[in-house]
């Protein structure tokens, strides 16, 4: 069974060139390309005008005799033979686009950590813009109607695929409000006045609903079906926030919508805080995306590792909108995946003719290495030089990288695999060496923390054990009193890392304290405490 998946204004200036009638000084200049530079002042002076220089390319600096117009003086040196070309010595300034006016925009914070003003200035370049690389939510459908979606969704296109049925068109209507709220972050109208903003807010959506009321969930068959539907009907892009265990079906209708189809499959982790293989994530040509937070922390939700996750995205208090007609803030994989679905749509926009594969490298390449941890070796051999963590995958996103580098070169295929050794004659047989029985508790140490009232306040500790894995309880305290309790599942750790959890603290003061109890697979736990004050 698949079910959904979600749990001061920066603006990175991008120069660009836009020429404008000089005014740098007050008697004009233009200038003039001559075929042969090296004579260019003595005709200059001969013309009556004074040369003022050349640039690093050989062109003329022409400064006009007073009384003399500029329009005049360039279609004189234009009809000469001597003359390439004339042309104003106009102004270059930086161009950016100011933030949208939607009102909620200065609450997602996940287009100021991730550079999108400065990605947008490049494409589409105005918040006017249409066009853009079409885009699938395949969910529990899409409100077409909500206010922040309105003409956004491509309803004629859409299909309902549900009970293991073939797919049916149709507007694909939301009954759930997760379809929409991932729609809304992926390519909500944005300068529109109202609500939030989208990424790729110049991609036309097609909405699959594969998922139903009440729980949000679809068969193998409806996932499957749903992607080759939104293939089949246009989408270079299909967004999945859904998971499930890990499908054969699933991962060939992936492969058959890549390589039939040209489009990029984009999918939740998964938030089990697991390893294990999922599906569509899993898959091979999907990228999968783990939820960072806004201090760029893997989120203590989500899944790691390989195959689950490519790259990361912003997951955590993610504003959007919501069916029917309104707005909420959720927290998964589920937001994560969407914000990388409208990165890859702006990337298809801005370059049409990539490919899935090219795309997939652009994203790894321009991700940024957060986390504070170390990156490396990178398990699916996506492009030269990437480096790979379990976390972050390739990195957060950044969309303004996205959309500025170069598509980086696809990488050398492997060398052919050397001939099979002989086999080694079979050892001598041995008894079996029992087990050493694990009675070693972890050595765990928490740290003192701090927070404002109704935020997030991050509860850190280190731990260590001789088995490598350990799963942690932490326990807030007022005076004696338990105030929440929060845990992370067994899993591998470091003792060079410092772990935390988010807690959002109370609206009011509160001063006590934090214990986290470590237990490892053999069930020997140790605890430590630390104050905690809530201003």
């Amino acid at each position: 069974m698949f079910h959904a998946v979600r749990r001061p204004s920066f603006v990175a200036a991008i120069l660009a060139l836009a020429c404008a009638p000089s005014a740098v000084a007050s008697t004009p200049t233009i200038l003039v390309k001559f075929k042969q530079p090296a004579g260019a002042a003595t005709r200059i002076k001969a013309l009556g005008d004074d040369p003022a220089g050349q640039t690093a390319n050989r062109v003329s600096i022409v400064r006009l005799a007073p009384g003399k117009s500029v329009a005049d003086r360039i279609a004189a040196y234009d009809k000469r033979a001597d003359v390439v070309y004339a042309e104003p010595n106009g102004q270059m300034h930086a161009l950016a686009l100011d933030p949208p006016n939607d009102p909620d925009f200065a609450s997602q914070w996940a287009f100021y950590i991730t550079g999108t003003l400065a990605g947008w200035a490049l494409y589409p370049g105005a918040f006017g813009a249409t066009g853009g690389a079409p885009l699938a939510i395949v969910d529990t459908g899409v409100q077409a109607s909500h206010v922040d979606l309105t003409g956004r969704v491509r309803t004629d296109l859409g299909a309902s695929c549900l009970n293991n049925t073939a797919c049916v068109a149709g507007p694909a209507t939301d009954d759930v409000g997760h379809g929409t709220h991932v729609a809304g972050i992926a390519g909500a109208a944005t300068n529109n006045g109202v609500g939030v903003a989208g990424v790729a807010f110049s991609s036309p959506i097609i909405p699959v609903k594969v998922l139903s009321a009440p729980s949000g969930s679809g068969s193998v068959v409806d996932v499957a079906n749903g992607i080759l539907w939104a293939a089949q009907k246009g989408a270079k892009v299909i967004n999945l926030s859904l998971t499930g265990a890990y499908s054969q079906t699933i991962c060939d209708a992936s492969s058959t919508a890549e390589r039939n189809y040209g489009a990029l499959l984009v999918a939740a982790a998964g938030n089990s805080s697991s390893s294990a293989p999922a599906s569509p994530a899993g898959c091979p040509g999907v990228v999968g995306v783990a939820a960072t937070d806004e201090f760029d922390q893997a989120a203590s939700f989500s899944n790691f590792g390989s195959p689950d996750v490519f790259v990361s995205a912003p997951g955590v208090d993610i504003d959007s909108t919501w069916w029917p007609d309104a707005y909420a803030s959720e927290q998964g994989t589920s937001m994560a995946s969407p914000f990388v679905a409208g990165i890859a749509a702006l990337r298809f926009g801005e370059h049409p003719e990539s490919t899935p594969a090219e795309v997939r490298r652009v994203l790894a390449a321009s991700s940024d290495k957060v986390g504070g941890v170390t990156y490396g070796s990178d398990p699916y051999g996506t492009c030269m030089g990437c480096t790979w963590q379990q976390s972050y995958g390739y990195g957060r996103v950044n969309v303004a990288a996205a959309l500025a580098i170069a598509t980086p070169s696809a990488p050398p295929p492997p060398p052919p695999l050397a001939p099979a050794p002989a086999p080694p004659p079979p050892p001598p047989e041995t008894l079996p060496v029992p087990k050493a029985v694990d009675t070693v508790p972890p050595v765990v140490h928490a740290y003192a923390a701090t927070g404002r009232r109704g935020r997030m306040v991050k509860l850190t500790y280190r731990v260590r054990d001789d088995s490598g894995q350990t799963t942690e309880q932490v326990s807030v305290y007022r005076g004696r009193s338990l105030v929440k309790r929060l845990g992370r599942t067994l899993r591998p750790t470091e003792d060079a890392v410092v772990y935390w959890l988010a807690w959002r603290a109370p609206r009011r003061r509160l001063i006590g304290h934090f214990c986290v109890r470590s237990t490892d697979g053999a069930g020997n736990a140790s605890t430590s405490c630390a104050a905690l004050r809530v201003r």
